[in-house]
């Protein structure tokens, strides 16, 4: 295992476990990215040159970009770049200012949580109504579960998020 140190240890493993994992996040988000963007130009492509639009395009884009979101929001949680606003807050003495972020974490996680937790049962709800989409029939359960999943993970990261000292 070349360039690694004996010292590593087991926050080393798990220092490139997260690595990895943020590396799939990526993966996922950037290829459900790419087949939106494959959708979108077949679609136009089609409406403009062949005056036939993709079927269905307008419910694809739909799903694919809320799962783009949800892939991303473990991403962003860990990175903290949810959006801000520290008007007070960057006046503040580096404690205060700590302990603010900290506040700002803990309120981030309960929040995440809340909502995995009611998409969870939106996804239990879609499930036993076998709600899916009009045109192309697609089942909204499975996404919306996978929606509850990556924030749940996101909800995790956040408490992580919590007690990392940087």
């Amino acid at each position: 295992m070349t360039g690694l140190r004996s010292s590593d240890g087991a926050g080393g493993g798990l220092r490139r476990l997260v690595g990895a994992a943020g590396l799939v996040l990526r993966l996922a988000a950037s290829l459900l990215l790419l087949t939106m963007m494959i959708v979108t130009f077949v679609d136009v492509l089609g409406r403009e040159v062949f005056s036939a639009p993709l079927p269905g395009a307008y419910e694809l884009t739909e799903v694919l970009l809320a799962l783009v979101i949800f892939v991303g929001l473990p991403i962003a949680t860990a990175r903290r770049e949810h959006v801000s606003v520290d008007l007070l807050v960057a006046r503040l003495p580096g404690p205060l200012r700590r302990g603010f972020a900290v506040l700002a974490a803990v309120i981030t996680a309960l929040v995440l949580m809340v909502l995995a937790w009611r998409l969870s049962v939106s996804a239990s709800d879609f499930t036993a109504y076998g709600d899916a989409t009009v045109y192309l029939g697609v089942p909204l359960g499975p996404v919306a579960a996978a929606m509850a999943g990556f924030t749940a993970i996101a909800a995790v990261v956040a408490v992580v998020v919590v007690f990392r000292r940087d």
